[in-house]
């Protein structure tokens, strides 16, 4: 072998030293590998599962409540499902009672109230504005005395009740009546109208749905969900409280 073929056998051998080994020629670097993935893996499915468990996009939410067309349902989170006139209340309040609070004071044309579950400044400024007029100060807080005030202004009218006999009937507004539709029928007001009612401290705030009652001389006929709601069980004297639509 000549002088050239001997460098260039050397330089061959030289380039083969330097070489990186191939994965097969690492079984240290095939296992750091695996290690890695198997990381990979778990974080993917660990992923996957906190979205799996929050329901994704779309889930059920629940949606708000309504009384089959006459009842009208405040139902807000964290506020108060009590009776109007139960507690004290002031700005920063919410629930049920607040809300019939609101319809009241609208009912006694004090534009500024919302028909709304809280308790916000409009409110407060329909409350001073009433309480004004009744010679109660004007605080903006409604206390037994303002809440009193407020039912004395509600007028005493006659009410029964009707449902069976009729479920499945149109009403004359136009709805099915069912045992669990909740609404009034009057001869005068129009459809829709939204009304306050209280019968031995229980409210409902709801809609005419119908036309009547023709008899026993009352004005008001209350659908069988509507009587149930208030434990209204015959021909009696209710409070009214009358918005318009």
């Amino acid at each position: 072998m000549d002088e050239s073929s001997i460098r260039r056998t050397a330089a061959a051998d030289n380039r083969d030293r330097r070489r990186s080994p191939s994965l097969s020629e690492r079984p240290d670097r095939i296992a750091l590998w695996a290690v890695a993935l198997a990381v990979v893996a778990m974080i993917a499915g660990a992923a996957s599962a906190r979205a799996g468990s929050s329901g994704g996009i779309g889930g059920d939410s629940g949606g708000t409540g309504g009384g089959g067309g006459g009842q009208v349902d405040s139902g807000t989170p964290g506020c108060a499902d009590t009776e109007f006139g139960r507690r004290t209340l002031s700005v920063g309040d919410c629930g049920d009672d607040v809300e019939t609070l609101n319809w009241l004071l609208k009912s006694k044309h004090y534009r500024q109230a919302p028909l709304a579950d809280d308790f916000k400044t409009p409110t407060a400024d329909a409350v001073r504005a009433f309480q004004r007029d009744a010679g109660l100060g004007g605080d903006g807080v409604v206390d037994t005395k303002t809440s009193g005030a407020l039912v004395d202004s509600m007028s005493s009218e006659l009410a029964t009740w009707y449902g069976p006999g009729f479920f499945g009937n149109e009403t004359a507004c136009g709805k099915t009546l069912t045992r669990q539709t909740t609404g009034v029928a009057h001869r005068t007001l129009p459809c829709g109208s939204k009304v306050v009612l209280r019968y031995k401290g229980r409210y409902v705030r709801t809609k005419v749905i119908d036309r009547g009652p023709f008899a026993n001389g009352a004005k008001w006929d209350l659908t069988q969900a509507t009587a149930k709601s208030l434990r209204f069980e015959a021909t009696d004297d209710v409070r009214v409280a009358k918005l318009g639509k």
